[in-house]
């Protein structure tokens, strides 16, 4: 059985493409039911965040699976093929490992060592776990990862000081306003992200902070927490105008800010400008707003310089918390490998011992004569014997590199031991498989 991780994120792809390819919370399960439902993939798990779109599978035929989850991207991108491979990557078992460890670490995030991504990597597992795709293997995969995480940011510097993107759309701030003190800032979205840039700015002085959100409760309750004012998205064009910073981070799957509105906004300010950042994805605001005079507007990509400055003081913690984690790597390949040979270990355990018992029986002939504690003893023997013998056979077995080297040993094997070992069942009915076509 394999692992695969196929995926994009912000270093391969630009957010026109990450925006098609977000999936809602509500989505994921059905998608990854119809995943499993493939009869290449056993098991399914699909991270989703603002920054990458990656699924996790495991499987007894890479090549297959691969194909299917590629075909995913492209029909979810409404590409072709063509267009969306060069932006994936595709590992295998130990690249895919490395991989998942590093991001819920903090070392592949677009701000080296920010801390949201393990809680996101977390919810990845419990929704495959509500959707019953993630089976032994992924359960015993993400288990390490979590370990693995936690490991890398108290062992390690890589979690002290931490940034996030809210921040870093903070200081971007700063870098065109200076002091941002006396700054009226407008929050659209009141999830973590909001919260977090609330906090930020509270920071940096702004006192008069407006909270746009669907709901107003949840608005009023963060804007409650910094002092400041709860709105709707329906009243967002009455009070654009009072706005100097806009930082947008809904969830929508449409452009919350449009052109027509930000351009009212800027003809009531008289000229005073007004800066737009967009770290949601799919994206908030409309990209044809940067064209209307006095207004800047940077997305999630745009962030990029200012977090170059933070990974220069992080790298060497990272190359120290990549080290920890080829530990961690190490110890759940070394079981997965494992995994593969209980079958083949057991097989060659119950026919050795069939073995045995028909040569005893054979041999019972000639023990006529003897008392049942003889018996016993000779019993003993043969079972000493047979396992002396296999001894060096099955723990070989049980400790097999992962490589080339270890599946030429399992092929050895079950060679010598005229042993075939059937491919497990998959852990999901086939229900549904029917739909996957348009999946």
């Amino acid at each position: 059985m394999r692992i695969c991780h196929i995926g994009l994120n912000h270093k391969t792809a630009p957010v026109e493409l990450r925006e098609r390819l977000a999936v809602h919370e509500s989505e994921i399960g059905a998608l990854l039911q119809r995943k499993v439902s493939h009869p290449a993939i056993r098991e399914a798990a699909l991270l989703s965040t603002c920054n990458r779109v990656e699924m996790t599978v495991v499987t007894h035929n890479p090549d297959a699976a691969i194909a299917r989850v590629h075909q995913w991207f492209a029909d979810t991108a409404g590409m072709s093929l063509e267009q969306v491979v060069p932006h994936l990557y595709s590992y295998l078992t130990d690249e895919s490992v490395h991989h998942l460890f590093a991001v819920a670490s903090g070392l592949d995030s677009l701000v080296l060592g920010e801390p949201q991504i393990l809680g996101q990597v977390k919810t990845s597992y419990d929704r495959a776990l509500a959707a019953n795709t993630a089976g032994h293997i992924l359960h015993r995969l993400y288990q390490h990862t979590f370990s693995a995480a936690k490991r890398a940011r108290s062992e390690t510097g890589i979690g002290k000081n931490t940034v996030n993107i809210s921040s870093c759309a903070v200081d971007l701030a700063k870098r065109i306003f200076g002091d941002l003190s006396g700054k009226t800032v407008m929050l659209i979205g009141a999830g973590e992200m909001a919260e977090l840039a609330a906090t930020h700015l509270r920071g940096q002085g702004c006192t008069d902070i407006l909270v746009a959100n669907r709901t107003l409760e949840r608005a009023s309750t963060l804007a409650m927490s910094y002092h400041g004012h709860a709105l709707t998205l329906e009243q967002l064009p009455d009070y654009l105008d009072a706005a100097d910073i806009v930082i947008s981070s809904t969830g929508a799957n449409t452009y919350v800010l449009l052109p027509d509105m930000i351009a009212r906004a800027v003809e009531k300010r008289a000229g005073k400008p007004m800066f737009l950042v967009d770290i949601a994805v799919p994206r908030d605001i409309d990209p044809r707003i940067a064209e209307i005079d006095g207004v800047y507007v940077y997305d999630i990509d745009d962030l990029q310089q200012v977090v170059q400055g933070n990974k220069e003081n992080r790298e060497k913690e990272a190359a120290a918390a990549y080290l920890l984690l080829a530990e961690e790597e190490k110890e759940f390949l070394v079981w997965l490998k494992s995994l593969e040979s209980v079958p083949l270990i057991r097989s060659i355990q119950q026919q050795i011992d069939a073995l045995r018992a028909d040569e005893l029986e054979k041999a019972k002939r000639y023990m006529k004569g003897f008392d049942s504690a003889q018996m016993e003893a000779v019993e003993r023997f043969s079972k000493a014997l047979s396992k002396r013998f296999m001894h060096p056979t099955l723990r070989a077995l049980k400790t097999l590199p992962d490589d080339i080297e270890g599946d030429l040993l399992m092929g050895a094997a079950r060679k010598l031991f005229d042993v075939e070992i059937k491919s497990a069942p998959a852990i999901h009915s086939t229900q549904g498989q029917q739909h996957e076509q348009s999946s």
